[in-house]
């Protein structure tokens, strides 16, 4: 097949020379560089007729040269109309019109295939012919479609920068497609990133065409809703003899969630450091709690245990919520899950900051207790009523009326003096609430506090680097 389109592009060749008295020499040469050429090269006249193939245009059509010679060249064509008009220009001499372009080919199978076309064009004997040499372009193109489902699944842009005209192009893929769409200079690309990082970009890219090396660096976005970015860049200069920048070719990649991830992190451990000073605090307060007087030891190092596990449990739910906060429901179920057949629970969804998340396992655990030893817990048919409900509008002091309510227990008298146990729950209520009252009834105990929600709450979204200061009153043993 081959051997027979070499044979007819040689008697062609001879019969052109003849009318052009072209030297035989170079007939032959032009001959070798046909049959030798990968790419399909293809001549017709200014009717579109096929009037010459090389070898390579069988292989990469599947026609035989005598299919094709006579032949219009839409025969190879995808969209005929669109790419004869790309094959057949008649204003070769402007420079657009040399420039090699995309077109789309039609195998003989009926198969498409991408093709990359260059034309030229010659008059012979008062006759105008084109010549088209055609590349098969699957082979890039696959590369592209690889290129940009990597790039998307990495959430990356490439990027290439002519310094000289501004021009920007990009492959991109992913979420970051949106960002690049409509890209088409550098300052496109750069619109929307902050003004610091926009100087230090032109200033490394000067840089990098000097020193010949590539660099990296975070550029700080804001899209049109106002939502934040940070794109990181690595990115080298292609640069002249003098240094100065012709392009800059890069990979932009999203890391708003790392970096996100990244400043959680700092705020976090600085948290940790903070809590786990006022966490020795804490101790040492319950312990001048437990041990003050003349108590005995076994008694007292056994409270102090108890009281201890309580602050854990409380330290686990934080932990666990990253110290964000606590739901008081999480407290109450962990502090009373034990006497869970004799206590009836109502409590309103309220999330508490690690302070007061502390404070209130601390109290819930101390009124068990002493329940369990003297109160409603103490016998089977005893029961504890806890309440926990938000009055009034959020944004115009919302507060939360805490209640403890013990019946069916033993006759309570009020004591002679106050236990150590209920010393901690009222130095602790004192600490956030605005009214509380404990109140030895007869038929039970009975514990009420009103606490303003805000005292409750976490007062920030995210934890702060350093302790915040509050106005308001806080709890005795922890701040």
């Amino acid at each position: 097949m081959a051997h027979r389109a070499a044979v007819k592009s040689v008697r062609t060749l001879h019969r052109w020379r003849k009318q052009a008295g072209t030297p035989a020499a170079d007939v032959a040469r032009l001959q070798a560089i046909l049959n030798a050429a990968v790419a399909a090269i293809i001549t017709a006249d200014e009717f579109g007729t096929i009037v010459d193939v090389n070898p390579a245009t069988e292989k990469l059509f599947g026609y035989t040269v005598d299919e094709l010679m006579g032949e219009s060249v839409d025969i190879l064509l995808s969209r005929p109309e669109k790419s004869r008009h790309e094959f057949l220009r008649s204003d070769l001499s402007s420079p657009s019109a040399r420039n090699p372009r995309q077109i789309l080919g039609r195998r003989k199978n009926g198969s498409i295939i991408p093709l990359y076309l260059a034309v030229g064009g010659f008059t012979l004997n008062g006759r105008r012919y084109f010549t088209g040499i055609l590349r098969d372009d699957s082979d890039r193109k696959e590369f592209e479609r690889n290129l940009r489902s990597a790039l998307g699944a990495a959430n990356m842009v490439a990027m290439k920068w002519d310094c000289r005209t501004n021009v920007v192009s990009v492959t991109s893929g992913g979420a970051l497609s949106a960002f690049t769409r409509s890209v088409t200079t550098i300052d496109q690309l750069l619109k929307g990133i902050d003004p610091v990082d926009v100087s230090d970009f032109r200033r490394e890219v000067v840089l990098s065409g000097k020193s010949k090396k590539p660099f990296r660096m975070v550029l700080r976005h804001s899209n049109s809703a106002g939502r934040s970015q940070w794109l990181e860049l690595d990115a080298q200069t292609e640069a002249d003899n003098n240094g100065q920048p012709l392009f800059v070719h890069g990979i932009l990649r999203d890391v708003t969630e790392s970096k996100r991830e990244e400043v959680r992190r700092e705020l976090l451990l600085a948290e940790i450091a903070h809590r786990g000073k006022n966490l020795l605090a804490i101790v040492q307060a319950i312990a001048a709690v437990t041990f003050q007087g003349d108590r005995q030891m076994d008694a007292a190092r056994a409270e102090f245990e108890q009281r201890l596990a309580a602050l854990a449990r409380s330290q686990a739910l934080l932990t666990e919520q990253e110290w964000s906060g606590v739901q008081l429901s999480d407290i109450v179920s962990l502090e009373l899950a034990a006497h869970a057949s004799q206590t009836v629970v109502e409590v309103d969804a309220i999330r508490l900051k690690p302070s007061a998340a502390q404070s209130m396992s601390l109290i819930i655990h101390e009124l068990a207790t002493n329940a369990l030893k003297y109160g409603a817990l103490s016998v089977p048919q005893g029961q504890v009523i806890l309440r926990a409900h938000l009055i009034g509008q959020r944004d115009d002091g919302e507060v939360l009326r805490l209640s403890w309510k013990e019946c069916g227990g033993p006759v309570v008298k009020s004591p002679s003096r106050k236990g150590y146990g209920s010393f901690l729950i009222e130095e602790l209520l004192d600490g956030m609430a605005e009214e509380s009252r404990v109140d030895f009834r007869a038929e039970g105990l009975v514990v009420e506090a009103t606490i303003p929600a805000a005292r409750l709450r976490p007062s920030h979204e995210h934890w702060p680097t350093t302790p915040a200061k509050s106005a308001q009153k806080e709890p005795a043993l922890i701040d």
